[in-house]
């Protein structure tokens, strides 16, 4: 069924078939030479790639801006006269969205090859990206051939796939912002029904690509071997009493609290996680447990010097973030949230006192200097 409602002669759409068909053999291309990747690399990308890849986050916008201005052009598209009116306008963002959707998945997955890119957030981002980007690559095909026969029923359905792509899109812009402004960002400051609805979303959504996680209990210290029960010894006159065996060391109770785990991790978890924890590990380091402090990332890990219990000289990722704001090795980089020089003191003496994932928390024998930023972290 026709849609035009004034006789106009048939418009040639030669050109536009022949860029939208360059579109899809270029997204094709793209994932049959870079094809996504849900572990760590293997191999070492080079420089050139990561130079491309690291235009992700500025290529991203100019879909979002056109797909966004293209929904509320269809919302006026709907009505025939809408359509007659503003259709070839639709076309061309359209075709901009798609073009600029393209573009960002290459280099989005180009930008994976450099390594720290895990987890659910990810896979997510990745695979949302794709599915919906192939989305509105094939929406682009049927509004072509609805505009080229003039059949309004193709209109509806291309409506209908090209509103589904871009959900698509937009959920995986989402979990993205998870992966750089940390899995609260979106929900910390909503009010309460809609950030219980929106946790509850992203934890069903997310538990289709992860494995359940196991659930945190406060870390305690290992309980100390029990010492041997002496050998029980037959009295006699002639035999001298055995020497009574030393009692065991006490052990931390289960509510008691341990400097690593309450007082260093949420540091790492304010201001470093987000680059090195669970979800990204840029430069192969993760922050998030003690294992994986002390293992150290790709510049530490051979050398073990990401921490170095009792040398904070000597620790790399101390000394990363005392160096100047303004050098290239400065940890957090520039423009991100700091370690206040409190906390720096803390993690300084941390790795003083030996750097133990076991040592006990006593507020009261803190150095004064990092006693009221210890008791405010703790407190939380």
């Amino acid at each position: 069924m026709s849609y035009d409602t004034e006789s106009e002669a048939p418009k040639s759409y030669t050109l536009a078939w022949i860029v939208a068909l360059l579109l899809l053999v270029g997204f094709v291309a793209g994932l049959l030479i870079f094809p996504p990747l849900y572990e760590a690399p293997k191999a070492e990308a080079s420089d050139m790639v990561i130079f491309v890849g690291r235009f992700h986050p500025i290529l991203l916008h100019l879909p979002i801006g056109s797909l966004i201005f293209l929904a509320m052009l269809e919302v006026l598209c709907m009505g025939r006269r809408g359509e007659a009116k503003h259709g070839s306008t639709a076309l061309l963002a359209l075709f901009v969205g798609a073009a600029g959707s393209v573009l960002a998945v290459i280099a989005g997955i180009m930008l994976s090859r450099e390594g720290g890119y895990t987890g659910g957030n990810f896979s997510l981002h990745q695979t949302m990206g794709i599915i919906g980007t192939a989305g509105v690559l094939l929406a682009l095909v049927i509004r072509l051939m609805a505009m080229g026969q003039g059949n309004w029923e193709l209109l509806h359905a291309y409506r209908a796939l090209f509103f589904l792509s871009f959900g698509i899109m937009s959920l995986g812009a989402h979990f993205g912002g998870n992966m750089s402004h940390g899995s609260k960002f979106m929900t910390e400051k909503a009010p309460e029904p809609i950030k219980s609805q929106m946790i509850a979303m992203e934890k069903w959504m997310l538990g289709f690509v992860e494995k359940p996680k196991v659930e945190k209990t406060e870390e305690k210290a290992p309980e100390a071997p029990k010492a041997p029960e002496p050998p029980k010894v037959v009295e006699s006159p002639a035999t001298p009493a055995p020497a009574p065996t030393p009692a065991p060391a006490p052990t931390p109770a289960a509510g008691e609290k341990l400097v690593f785990a309450n007082l260093i991790q949420p540091i790492f978890a304010a201001k470093c996680n987000k680059c090195h924890g669970e979800e990204k590990q840029k430069g192969d380091l993760r922050l998030d447990t003690y294992e994986f402090t002390m293992a150290g990332g790709s510049e530490s890990a051979e050398k073990k010097n990401n921490v170095v219990p009792g040398k904070p000289a000597d620790s790399l990722s101390y000394q990363l973030v005392i160096s100047a704001e303004d050098e290239d090795m400065h940890m957090p980089p520039e423009g991100k949230d700091q370690l206040t020089k409190e906390e720096i003191a803390i993690l300084k003496w941390w790795i003083e006192q030996g750097a133990s994932a076991t040592q006990k928390l006593d507020l009261n024998a803190l150095p004064a200097e990092i006693k009221a930023a210890a008791e405010a972290i703790v407190k939380g």
